[in-house]
């Protein structure tokens, strides 16, 4: 099925990170970092409808601060958080306020809050790298690049557990997400399982917040994240000895069908041949999906249903639709494409979407849109169709592809005659 896509360029404006406000609103960061490149760090509220983007607002950061790396957003409180390092003199002084919160309102980008995760290390290039809320909103778990990962009570930004450093033998941070009261954290090497302290009655308190909407400030750490659960990388089909596999991206799902409620994890791993390998070797990509069991005292349980290969070049970037269906995902040869979530088969790729491999990637809140973002100054606008996917869908382009195909043999044998 075709898509209509269109990019947009943003001059002057490297994008590495977005998130959508609702259908319409989304919000982009970016910029020329911390160096004196001359281009600005800004984040920007835009609107968008079909195929046309409308500048709403934009917030030029200080002097000298770090251009805005990673992104979420809360919808329902009009807040984005982000990970933003301070300028060089700040950061050297040990006053790094890596973690901002930014108010929507009003269609105005505003600090509202802000606190350090990053510990001080003059000598460190390090800054949070992943953003993620829990399903309540009530916990933000940010990651940084040197493998540490903390659990913050929000909207407080108070430490709701000691932060959790990755095992060497993890590798390197690469995502986080929420399974229900858990928290997955991906390394290059392993899947954590991490159960939070506040699990128990963590449904209430985030409801009392949602009623309340107090900002508590004085909240302190409950216990620590404790490992349930570590996952190394599956084997790959027609993966060939020596070939390096790791996880890049994790994210799960939970989907309704009736009474029927499942929960789906889906994992980007990518590969790199061996240094003997030829120079044109392929860096094949792959996507995982898991069936996760939940049992009412142990951990999850995951078993690995399917494995498919979908680019021959590292993917970068990946995301799921909110209700499941789809997946998206942005590969270092430079386009993008959307997956069927059951089958894992291709349902649209786009080639040379943009000159740079894409640095961020989103589904809007109805899925009716993916966009994508790249440090080569440009976004571009897919228009999901609400079909793409649904099993009909698929029935008919078959049917009709038969039905075009017999009438072109149909055809060739009436010429056949006639001659």
């Amino acid at each position: 099925m075709r898509c209509e896509h269109t990019p947009h360029s943003l001059p002057a404006f490297p994008v590495y990170s977005l998130g959508f406000v609702d259908d319409e609103k989304l919000v982009l960061g970016g910029g020329g970092g911390a160096g004196r490149s001359g281009i600005k760090n800004k984040l920007r509220l835009y609107r968008s409808k079909g195929k046309e983007l409308e500048l709403v607002h934009e917030l030029q950061l200080e002097q000298n601060e770090d251009a805005p790396m990673t992104m979420a957003v809360h919808p329902e409180a009009s807040e984005i958080v982000c990970g933003i390092n301070s300028a060089e003199e700040k950061v050297k002084a040990g006053e790094n306020q890596n973690c901002r919160i930014y108010s929507l309102e009003k269609d105005e980008i505003k600090l509202v809050k802000s606190t350090q995760t990053l510990l001080p290390d003059p000598q460190s290039d390090d800054y949070q790298k992943v953003t993620t809320f829990s399903p309540l909103y009530d916990l933000l778990a940010v990651g940084s690049t040197n493998n540490q990962v903390s659990l913050l009570s929000y909207p407080s930004l108070s430490p709701a557990a000691p932060p959790f450093d990755i095992p060497k033998d993890g590798g390197d941070l690469f995502d986080l997400d929420f399974l229900d009261h858990y928290l997955i954290v991906t390394g290059s090497k392993a899947i954590y399982v991490l159960e939070t302290p506040t699990s128990k009655g963590s449904a209430e308190r985030g409801s009392k917040e949602k009623k309340s909407k107090k900002k508590t400030s004085s909240e302190k750490p409950s216990g620590s994240l404790v490992i349930q659960q570590k996952l190394p990388v599956p084997a790959l089909p027609g993966v060939a000895s020596g070939v390096t596999s790791t996880f890049r991206s994790v994210r799960s799902v939970t989907t309704k069908d009736g009474d029927l409620i499942s929960t789906t994890v889906f994992g980007i791993i990518n590969t790199t041949p061996p240094r003997t390998a030829s120079k044109g070797a392929a860096r094949k990509a792959f996507v995982c999906s898991w069936e996760v069991q939940k049992n009412s005292s142990d951990a999850p349980e995951w078993k690995l249903r399917k494995t498919r290969a979908i680019s021959n070049k590292a993917v970068t970037v990946f995301d799921v639709s909110r209700n499941g269906k789809l997946l998206a995902f942005g590969s270092s040869d430079l386009s993008i494409g959307i997956l069927d979530s059951r089958s894992l088969a291709p349902l649209l790729t786009i080639l040379n979407a943009h000159e740079f491999p894409p640095t961020t990637l989103r589904f809007s809140p109805n899925g009716s849109k993916l966009i994508s973002g790249s440090a080569d100054n440009s976004i571009r606008i897919v228009e999901v169709p609400g079909t793409l996917g649904d099993e009909p869908s698929r029935i008919w382009a078959m049917m009709l592809y038969i039905l075009l195909a017999l009438l072109g043999v149909a055809l060739a044998v009436g010429l056949r005659r006639e001659w």
